[in-house]
This record gives C-alpha cells, sequence and structure tokens, in this order.
C-alpha cells in the first residue's frame, strides 16, 4: 500500500499543477492573427513586436488609470 502512496501522490501534484498552469494563462498571452496598434494590451513588459509599417513597439504600462501593459512606440519605459 505505501508503495502506491508516492505515484498516486506525484500524479495528483503532476495534474494539479498543469491544469492552474492552463486555467490560469494570461488572456494577453495569446495569439494574435494581426499587428497591434498603439494602446493594445501587451503581455510582458518591455517586450517588442512591430507594427503594420515595421515600426518597433515596445509593452509599457500606461501613464495613468490602472498602469496596465500596452503597446507604445517610443523605447522601454525605465524601471525603478
Amino acid at each position: 500500500m505505501s508503495r502506491l502512496r508516492f505515484p498516486i501522490g506525484f500524479l495528483i501534484a503532476a495534474v494539479t499543477a498543469v491544469s492552474s498552469s492552463i486555467a490560469f494563462a494570461p488572456e494577453g498571452a495569446t495569439a494574435r492573427p494581426d499587428a497591434p496598434t498603439p494602446g493594445d494590451e501587451c503581455p510582458v513588459l518591455h517586450a517588442t513586436t512591430e507594427d503594420v509599417n515595421g515600426r518597433t513597439m515596445w509593452c509599457n504600462p500606461t501613464m495613468t488609470g490602472d498602469h496596465t501593459l500596452v503597446w507604445q512606440y517610443g523605447g522601454p519605459a525605465a524601471t525603478s
């Protein structure tokens, strides 16, 4: 009986870890079929991408409101 506790416990922990990572995946991390525009939400601080014209955009927090991460021109925001 004690031999089965470890594999079953391990299996339960593995299933819990996988299911929780899927359940709490950020919505902004999904792939987009089109290029973002300034003000669109983005998933990771200081991430970069290009707009439809090939200009570089950075993922920075908004200056007002709840400081959500959005695509912006002008380079990465300073971290403090």
